[in-house]
């Protein structure tokens, strides 16, 4: 069993995600772009094969996200890349509309804890955060420049 438990982070992640996704949409567009992003990623990290996300929840309890244990014979730091992905890609499917402060607002939603296990598996928000600013300065500076 991995030191960090792969299904509770990515569960975390992929719920946070689709929360956030759905106050700039709607739960319809969060889950069905969640949904297609994790299929795209698939043929790269294979494991992404255990997470189903469902418009209907599965449960008595209303969960959305549900992922079966065998993803947590993955490793950590697979999962760390894959989650990396799945946020630059929703960052980038979401244009314009995903803001500013999308990463922030990642970190805030998931908190402290969440943040220091993913930080233990590779998955280093900061370095994200700063390429998230970076590229707003650079479309700045280009928008300006024209």
């Amino acid at each position: 069993m991995p030191e960090v438990d792969n299904l509770d982070v990515m569960k975390n992640v992929v719920n946070a995600l689709i929360s956030i996704t759905e106050r700039k949409t709607d739960q319809g567009h969060a889950i069905m772009t969640m949904d297609t992003l994790i299929k795209q990623l698939e043929p790269q990290f294979n494991f992404l094969k255990n997470i189903h996300i469902r418009e209907k929840p599965y449960s008595e309890y209303g969960e959305i996200v549900s992922i079966m244990t065998d993803i947590n014979e993955a490793k950590p730091m697979e999962v760390a890349k894959a989650i990396h992905a799945l946020i630059v890609m929703l960052h980038d499917s979401l244009g314009d509309s995903s803001g500013h402060f999308f990463i922030k607002e990642i970190k805030q939603m998931l908190g402290d804890e969440n943040i220091s296990r993913m930080k233990k598996m590779g998955v280093d928000f900061s370095l994200m955060q700063l390429d998230e600013e970076f590229t707003h300065m650079k479309k700045l500076f280009t928008h300006q420049k024209t």
